[in-house]
This record gives C-alpha cells, structure tokens and sequence, in this order.
C-alpha cells in the first residue's frame, strides 16, 4: 500500500532528523496540549410545557464521557437561569468508522486487524440495533468503503468471511483520514450520535497532497470526532521509521481526545472499545420555564464549575401548544403505606391551560406511573380525578398525566415523584380521597362490624367453654382423629384462641427447603405451637425476604396435638399443599406433605 521509504533516501534522512527532535511529528507528540472539555446539546422536547427537556453530553479534556447532572451543569432560557434536573437517559447509540491501513508490510497482522473490529463489533461494545459500524481502507486518494454502516453483528462477521489482501500500491493515509472526518456526521443514521473514528496503520504516509499531517489533530477536535490510532507494525520499514509513525498515530490522538494503543499488544484495545460505548446514553435535562410563552427561544448549557464550556441551541414552542400540570406542592408527595399487595387509591388535581390563552378542549387523558398507563381518565373530571394505582413501589415513583387537546396535540405533564415509604398508613390530605361525610360514614360502619364481629366471637367462645379452658391453660383438646377430613376442621378462630406461643427447645417438627430464591437452611425447626410464615422479617417468623411471589404474611402454622395445621393468611397467591388450596379452615399437615407459598416450594418433615 505505502511506498517503500527505504527506496527515497531523502525521506529516510528525514524521518532520522525528526528522530532526533529536531522537527516532525515526534515533537508534536509531546507538544500537543489537551483540549478543552466540550458540550453538545442534541435534541430538545418541548412537548410537555412547561417542561423542555435537553438532551447532551459532554466530552472531558482526555476524552472521557462526562457525567453531567443538576449539580454539574447550569441553563439559561432566554437569558434567564433556570433549574435543572435529570429526567434520565436516552439510548441514541453511537457511529464507529474503522479506517484500516494493510501496506505488504503488515500482511501477517491483517488477521489480527479483522479480529478486532469483529471483538469491537459485539456485545457489549456494539449493541446490536442501536450502535453502528462502518468500515473503510486507505486508498490512493481518498478512502475506499468496504463496509457501509450497519448495526448488525452479522454484517461484520460476513465482510471478513473472504480475508483482506494486503495493498501493494500508493496510498493517502492522511488525505484518507481528513476525507472521512469531513464526511462522518453525513454517515451517522442519527444526527445525534457521537462519531469516533478508529485508524489502524502503521502511521506513515508518503503521497498524501490535500492535507498535511498536522492538520488531523485539529481538524477532529473542532468537529467533535476522537481519533483512535491502533499502531500496525510494517516489517518492510526500518526501526526509525516505524518508531516515527507511531509517534504521530500518537500525537493524532492526543490532539483529538482520542486514545492510542498498538496491535501488537491486544490488551490495549478494550479500553479504547469501553471509551466509544461509554458515549451510547444521553442525559436528558429537564426544566421548567414560569409563564412559557410561545415561539423561539435560545437555549445555553453550561458547566457550572466552567461556564466559558458551553452549548447553545435554538428551542421553538408552538404559540397553540397545550400545557398541563399536576397541582401538588412537593411536601405533599410523600406518603406511607403498610403494604403494596392492593391497588392505592390516591386524588389529583390538575391545571391545563394553552399558551396562546385560548380555551380549547380535551378529548382524551391517561395518568401514568412508572411509565405505564395506570386508567383513562373522564375529560370532565380532570380538574379533581381519583385514580386506583397498583404498580406503586417502594421508594421514588413517576406519576405524569398525558392529554390530547381538541387540535390533535399531545401533552404530557412534568412528572412528579411520588415517594413510597413503608409504614403505618398516612395520606397526605391533597392526595386523599372521599368526602368527610363518606370517610365518617365508612368508618362507623366499619366500627359496627367489628363490634358485631367482637360480640359474635366472645358468645361463641362462652358457649364453647375455650374462655374456661384459657383460665386453666389447659391447651384444645382434638375431638377427631389425625385424618379428619378437611371439612371437619374447625374454623381458624379456634387455633388462634389456643393460647401464648409456646417454645420448645427440641424441633416439633421440620420444613424443609426444596425452592427458594431466599438463601435458607436445608431445614426449617418449627418449635413453637405457632409459626408464622412471609416475606418481611417484621411480620414473619421465617421470612423469605427475597422471594416477591411471597406476600409480606403469607401463611400460619398452628400446633394441633402432635401435627401443625396451616393457615392462608390473605395471601396473594395463596397456600397450596399437595397442589390443593388450603381452606379457610386450614388443613393438617401429614409428614412428607409438599407445601407451596408462591413459588417457595416446602416439604413438612415430622421430628
């Protein structure tokens, strides 16, 4: 591909005196300074006002992905600040282009060439249907496409299927380089991809007219583009010569944010596959902007530790836009809630407005949690709506409400986080449903139940004689035999009147551990005449803590002479032995019985 150097004497003399220090690119090498952080700003919404939401990142002088964050960066909107806040990440996948250089002095290292874009082009560096790849070779005067962009594995794996052939004419490594760098962004499906470009040669170049060498560097870092240099070893050059180009693969570089490594040392290329990866997600920034108008707006981004390192962009809102809010003051968004086994009952209120001020209509709502569609909501009911929630968690939670208004305009509120602690039940009022008079009435009602409820446990328990039995501590006697039918059991009430929970220090009977995700013994003592059984360790004797299929009280073992019955407690999925439900009334465990509790899988084992 390169002619020989050892046939033009003067390039030799030349490529000692840049040896030597005395010029070339060896000196750039160690001149070259570091640039300076840079900022892009790639997409702006503007479909959910008052929010506008940016998307960007940021490129750190070595040309490491910069973490941007609310504390990192600031914005102004028309020249006003404003307040920001991450809204998360968007997967916009990142452009690759390999630049290969195989002159007859390299043949025996085209393998290792073709096996390192296939290592690049692979999980997790290449994620298949976001990121893309291209692939061209150094030609005589401008680089020639071996491979068009494509985000499939397979595309790469087949364009090496047939080996590379080693060049054997003239080429341009530097007309090549600068051609592409020119032409990158036109090759991004994207446009807001970031574009690396990865050079694998040997670094030298003898036709290149177009450009110089020193114009690369700089020419990459104005657009944005890092230059990753993978130094091929040509055996047809002296010892001088290879070292010269290496040198300048390095300070090419250096110069670009880029990072440089040497075929010869395949260690030395992950680090330059983690660096393009590291570039896939975007941060989005939010901000809210009082009294949004209609129009264009210029936008700045800023780092706030540097605010000469900046982006601007152009954000445009339509004059007919329609805007949403849900109304709740922040100290209002925390709530607590003993369990999420059942759906939450929660009121909103909303404001909706269009920015032009003309009163249109909505004709269609849906509130949204966590990113899911929780109901439609009644357009006549947004203002005040209440919504049964069942896909809260613990922790932060996103709720949104999305209209369309009468123009075919969608919208969707800010969102606002919701945090979920667990606890004792406590609502805050804004978010409180019902009337008082419907709250009061429910109450007493529920009071009557339990009074009645009360009244009819204490006269059965009169007319069974258990208050007598209790006086004495004398336990419940069984008034059937072992393998009573489950339709002659007694009711669950009775077990829990047996009296305190007693302790034994020898192991009444076992459970053993067939399934579980919870890290458990092999065997489970049961030693007291009353064992709980769940997933939360304050609510549980035996908790399973990690097995979401387990309900936070799931089921209740009861001694019953020398057996343990077992009660359903509610739980969500139920207790099933030897895959028959257990009743209301339990059912008595036999040994060898096969106990499932979601997808716990248990065997009773009798001392």
């Amino acid at each position: 591909m390169h002619q020989k150097l050892q046939e033009r004497p003067f390039l030799i003399l030349l490529f000692i005196l840049i040896s030597l220090g005395l010029t070339g690119t060896g000196a750039l090498a160690q001149d070259t300074q570091p640039a300076p952080p840079r900022l892009h700003i790639t997409n702006a919404d503007t479909t959910s006002p008052p929010s506008i939401v940016l998307q960007a990142y940021g490129i750190d002088s070595d040309g490491s992905a910069l973490a941007l964050s609310a504390s990192t960066v600031n914005i102004e909107h028309n020249g006003q600040p404003v307040t920001p806040e991450v809204a998360g990440t968007s997967p916009v996948g990142t452009m690759t282009v390999f630049l290969i250089d195989i002159p007859e002095g390299v043949a025996d290292q085209i393998p290792a060439v073709q096996d390192a874009i296939q290592q690049f082009a692979s999980d997790p560096t290449m994620r298949e249907g976001t990121d893309y790849v291209a692939v061209y070779k150094v030609g005589e005067s401008e680089p020639t496409q071996l491979l068009a962009p494509t985000n499939f594995h397979n595309s790469v794996a087949n364009l090496f299927a047939t080996p590379l052939e080693p060049e054997t004419g003239a080429t341009a490594l530097i007309d090549s380089t600068m051609s592409l760098l020119n032409q990158i962004d036109g090759l991004k499906p994207d446009p807001a991809m970031v574009a690396s470009l990865v050079v694998m040669s040997d670094g030298t170049d003898a036709v290149s007219t177009q450009y110089s060498d020193v114009d690369v560097a700089p020419r990459a870092a104005t657009l944005g583009i890092p230059v990753h240099t993978i130094w091929l070893t040509n055996t047809a050059l002296p010892p001088v010569s290879q070292e010269i180009g290496q040198n300048y693969l390095s300070s090419v570089s250096a110069g670009s944010r880029g990072m440089a490594a040497r075929m010869e040392n395949p260690g030395e290329l992950p680090p330059i596959w983690q660096r393009v990866a590291s570039f896939r997600d975007q941060t989005r920034l939010r901000y809210v902007v009082d009294n949004l108008g209609g129009g264009e707006a210029d936008v700045v981004l800023s780092l706030a530790d540097n605010p000469e390192v900046r982006a601007e962009t152009t954000v445009e809102v339509s004059n007919s836009v329609p805007s949403i809010v849900i109304d709740l003051p922040p100290e209002s968004r925390l709530l607590t809630l003993p369990n999420l086994d059942d759906p939450v009952k929660l009121r909103f209120t909303t404001a909706v407005s269009w920015l032009d001020g003309v009163n249109r209509s909505v004709e269609a709502a849906q509130l949204i949690v966590n990113s899911t569609v929780v109901q439609d909501i009644p357009v006549n009911q947004l203002s005040s709506f209440e919504a049964e929630i069942d896909n809260l968690v613990y922790g932060d939670n996103n709720v949104q409400v999305a209209i369309l208004d009468d123009q075919g305009i969608p919208v969707t509120s800010p969102p606002i986080l919701l945090t979920v602690q667990e606890g004792s039940r406590d609502i805050p009022e804004e978010l409180a449903t019902g009337s008082t008079l419907g709250t009061i009435a429910r109450t007493l009602f529920i009071l009557l139940l339990a009074t009645a409820v009360i009244g009819a446990l204490i006269f059965l328990a009169v007319r069974q004689g258990w208050l007598t039995r209790l006086s004495t501590g004398a336990r419940p006697r069984r008034e059937r035999p072992v393998t009573a039918s489950y339709d002659e059991a007694p009711a669950q009430d009775e077990y829990y009147a047996a009296g305190p929970v007693v302790s034994s220090t020898e192991p009444i009977a076992y459970l053993e551990v067939l399934e579980s995700v919870t890290r458990m013994p092999d065997f489970l003592a049961l030693n007291t005449n009353l064992v709980k059984l769940g997933r939360s360790p304050a609510q549980a004797d035996i908790a399973f803590e990690n097995d979401i299929t387990v309900s936070r009280m799931h089921a209740s073992l009861h001694l019953e002479g020398a057996h343990f019955r077992i009660f359903d407690e509610r739980s969500t999925s139920g207790t099933w032995v030897n895959e028959q439900q257990v009743p209301e009334y339990g059912i008595q465990l036999m040994d060898g019985d096969e106990i499932h509790l979601g997808a716990v899988h248990l065997r009773y084992r009798e001392a």
